[in-house]
């Protein structure tokens, strides 16, 4: 009977604090996963950045093979009759 009281006394005591470490690790989960999120979101558009920074890299690469090309063609041929 006595534990019955006690238990009853002490019940509303432990239930704020169940309630409480619950919504702590309720809000650490949810910060967790928005953290999470937001790392995945990030990743994502560094990704796209590399892809778009290889795709530029390329371009130029191809204009600068072209720009040598020209500059090969606007050059005068190798004379072999020059005296020394």
């Amino acid at each position: 009977m006595r534990f019955a009281v006690l238990f009853s006394l002490t019940l509303p005591l432990w239930t704020p604090l169940t309630t409480a470490a619950d919504t702590a690790r309720d809000e650490t989960r949810d910060a967790l996963l928005r953290e999470q999120q937001e790392l995945n979101e990030r990743a994502e558009a560094l990704a796209d950045q590399q892809a778009t920074t290889q795709r530029l890299l390329e371009q130029q690469q191809t204009y600068l093979e072209a720009l040598e090309h020209e500059i090969q063609a606007l050059r005068p041929p190798p004379r072999s009759d020059q005296k020394n």
